[in-house]
């Protein structure tokens, strides 16, 4: 029974971190805890089906529409999360869910870096660069970001990287073209992403850009309110800033002030020395 119910316990969790003290509960819902309670005690019924628990500034998207839906998603009751990055990788890739869903594109881009890293970053998903990769945070956006860790003191590969969906938002006559996932394609990914904090166990979560923000830190949070703080999911600190591919526009010198003032705030919550010249920049 646990292991059918975990994935329900982890959501209430992750509500109960965000503040939440009460569940509503619709007449569905009830169907889907009924059936629990039969599967504890033994009592075989028909198959039946539930669908998933629902779980700054974003990288530049085009105008352009996802690919349409083909087929409602029915999710059957997830089986119990892989313990390692390799499993978790391996469940993933054969997940149904993401074919179902129908506006994803086939290439998994799983994480890159150190799976044992103090900081974790997460982004939204993979864009045209990663992909072709197949690595996160790959191309401008990835130069960027290395850039900001080097500043830090920090090499890529001492972090751990990733991406909230691990397969880049499909569009329609699609090259290098991006969009931000949609809220079924972070209903699905969102257990891999949490399993894969446990997996790290991270000293600080960096989350990048206001899509993935939301989906880790709260869909009900104001975005205001998750800058310039810590916050806390699955018992780690996690700050939210700016996209890395935001900030390759032009007039953002104010938001880049930003990104630099959380970094030097993570490097002292890591107690990370930092010299007078990193405590100088932008300034």
């Amino acid at each position: 029974m646990s292991a059918i119910a975990d994935p329900v316990i982890d959501y209430l969790r992750q509500l109960e971190r965000q503040g939440q003290t009460h569940v509503h509960l619709d007449e569905r819902a009830r169907l889907i805890l009924r059936e629990f309670y039969k599967r504890s005690k033994g009592i075989v019924d028909t198959p039946s089906t539930v669908q998933a628990a629902p779980v700054l500034r974003d990288a530049p998207v085009s105008e352009s529409k996802p690919v349409e839906q083909k087929t409602a998603v029915n999710i059957e009751t997830p089986v119990p999360m892989s313990k390692s990055l390799e499993g978790i990788q391996k469940q993933m890739a054969v997940d149904p869910v993401f074919k179902t869903l129908g506006s994803l594109r086939e290439k998994m881009v799983f994480s890159e870096g150190d799976s044992t890293a103090d900081v974790m970053l997460v982004g939204e998903a993979p864009s045209y660069h990663d992909e072709l990769k197949g690595a996160p945070f790959s191309g401008p956006a990835g130069k960027k970001m290395e850039a900001i860790l080097k500043a830090m003191g920090i090499a890529r590969n001492e972090v751990y990287m990733t991406n909230m969906v691990k397969f880049r938002p499909a569009m329609p006559n699609q090259t290098t073209n991006t969009r931000k996932p949609n809220e079924k394609e972070i209903e699905a990914s969102m257990r891999y992403l949490m399993a894969e904090v446990k997996a790290v166990q991270p000293k600080v979560i960096i989350v990048l850009g206001a899509t993935a923000a939301k989906s880790l830190i709260g869909p009900d949070v104001p975005v205001a309110d998750m800058l310039g703080q810590f916050h806390r999911v699955a018992g780690v600190p996690v700050r939210a800033t700016y996209h890395p591919s935001y900030l390759l526009a032009e007039g953002v010198t104010d938001q880049k002030k930003e990104v630099w003032r959380d970094m030097l705030e993570v490097m002292e919550l890591l107690k990370m020395p930092i010299s007078e010249k990193q405590r100088g920049y932008f300034k």
